[in-house]
């Protein structure tokens, strides 16, 4: 290697080693983790052979190219542990026939409670929710055919919203709104 490319990055590794190491912990990485992915990052430049003159941003292109390297080496570690943790999963999680019917009953439980729910809605409030959660309609095409403005469609689905939460809130307090909608859609399939 030509000493000048040498000793730019040579120079360039004591500048940024510490920003470096900030950006490292950023990910959570710890100091001896850190230093080995920042010696690996300059050890795969100089491999490169990039010549240090056609870097015009030094800190922009190397901040860059060493948030690339922090990501791929925790996408590369993310599936080494993933995969280590559905094998043992797989191991040990037999899920019992007990559970599972003691869950689907619980589950017919809440769509009841979301059936019985959506029947005490003001029909305004029913019409705005079944067409925009079933039939997957947008504010403004809902408002099209209703007749109904852009406001009092997100009024009618704000309150609708509320009441549900409320009404469901007696009987399965702690319900999510995600659980709710996702729920609320497969009720009204059921009619």
């Amino acid at each position: 290697l030509n000493v000048n490319i040498s000793q730019q990055f040579h120079h360039w590794y004591e500048t940024f080693r510490y920003t470096f190491m900030n950006m490292g912990s950023g990910f959570g990485y710890q100091q001896d983790e850190i230093e080995d992915i920042i010696d690996q990052f300059f050890l795969d430049l100089l491999e490169k052979k990039i010549n240090p003159a056609s870097i015009q941003n030094p800190q922009a292109y190397l901040s860059t190219a060493f948030r690339r390297k922090l990501i791929d080496h925790h996408r590369k570690h993310s599936k080494v542990q993933l995969l280590t943790v559905r094998t043992d999963d797989e191991c040990r999680a037999q899920v019992s026939i007990q559970d599972t019917i003691e869950q689907m009953e619980a589950n017919i439980e809440l769509i009841n409670a979301i059936r019985k729910a959506y029947k005490k809605l003001p029909a305004r409030c029913r019409k705005v929710i079944d067409l925009k959660y079933y039939q997957n309609l947008t504010t403004d095409e809902i408002a099209l055919q209703t007749g109904l403005s852009k406001r009092s469609v997100y009024n009618n689905l704000f309150e609708g919203i509320k009441l549900l939460r409320e009404e469901l809130n007696r009987v399965s307090p702690g319900i999510h709104i995600a659980a709710l909608l996702s729920s609320l859609t497969f009720v009204m399939l059921l009619g």
